[in-house]
């Protein structure tokens, strides 16, 4: 199911109100995303057709990622920047991932944490990250920055506007 834009922002407006909230009825769900419950219900249907709709495109969101992570790579500033940008894009899916749906956490798992380590490991091979640092090292530190600063962004600690730049 391709989504529009729309439809996009309210899945995602959707995924953070079950993150924040993940006993909410849809009714509670559709007010904390500022919806009725019956646009809510012609949206989606029923709660499990809702998680099926995030989970499949955090789904897609970690196979972006990946690729990202993946692609041939000719300068690793402008690499890491996108890979940045991609994670901040996906923000919603990867906290819902990662907070409520952890069989899909361990799905892509694996794989995702590969293909970070074969973005950094090529980037060490090319100079364009210390060696002094083991690979999997470079991954890990990627990973708990993003996931910091998207815990610090719902905690309130630290404002999201402008935060891929």
């Amino acid at each position: 199911m391709d989504l529009n834009t729309h439809d996009e922002q309210l899945l995602k407006k959707l995924a953070s109100a079950i993150i924040e909230n993940p006993r909410a009825t849809t009714k509670e769900l559709a007010e904390m995303v500022g919806i009725s419950k019956a646009t809510l219900h012609r949206f989606c249907g029923t709660r499990e057709n809702l998680v099926q709709m995030i989970t499949t495109e955090s789904e897609k969101a970690l196979h972006k990622i990946i690729a990202v992570a993946n692609a041939k790579v000719d300068d690793y500033e402008t690499a890491l920047n996108e890979l940045i940008k991609v994670h901040f894009d996906n923000e919603e899916y990867l906290v819902f991932t990662c907070g409520v749906q952890s069989s899909l956490e361990n799905k892509f798992w694996g794989d995702y944490s590969k293909s970070l380590d074969h973005f950094f490991l090529n980037g060490q091979k090319h100079g364009a990250f210390r060696i002094e640092l083991s690979v999997p090292l470079l991954s890990e530190l990627f990973i708990a920055s993003i996931c910091g600063v998207f815990d610090s962004q719902q905690r309130g600690r630290i404002a999201s506007f402008g935060m891929q730049e």
